[in-house]
């Protein structure tokens, strides 16, 4: 735990050290699709809004992501995904659940694709 605590303290100060200053950025070439699959079963009733675990998915440093806003799957649809320590853009990240919402009841079932997201590369262009 030791490790964990320090690798942490660390990302916190190089964080605080950047101040979150807004930056530009341009687009690489290439962008990637990928799959957020349910790691589990979870019931839904109309309205509701519940994390669901998913199959983790690694987010290389430096990738903007955009979550599909064409529902792929017939009871809701992912709004947002996430691991649990956000992480800042310019270090490797992942994600392990997903926060999905229900548009009708029903269930989502492990290994059901739950939504798409799109990872673009960018180049960070910081002021200063």
């Amino acid at each position: 735990m030791p490790v964990i605590t320090h690798r942490v303290k660390e990302i916190i100060e190089e964080i605080d050290e950047r101040k979150r200053e807004p930056f530009d950025f341009a687009l690489k070439d290439t962008c990637r699709v990928d799959y957020l699959i349910a790691e589990e079963d979870k019931d839904f009733r109309s309205g509701d809004a519940k994390p669901v675990k998913i199959k983790k998915v690694a987010i290389p440093r430096n990738t903007i992501l955009l979550i599909s806003p064409y529902g792929r799957h017939g009871i809701g649809q992912v709004v947002s995904i996430g691991e649990k320590i956000a992480m800042p853009i310019e270090l490797d990240r992942s994600a392990d659940h997903a926060l999905f919402v229900a548009g009708v009841d029903g269930s989502v079932n492990k290994e059901e694709l739950i939504g798409v997201m799109m990872l673009i590369p960018i180049v960070p262009h910081r002021k200063g």
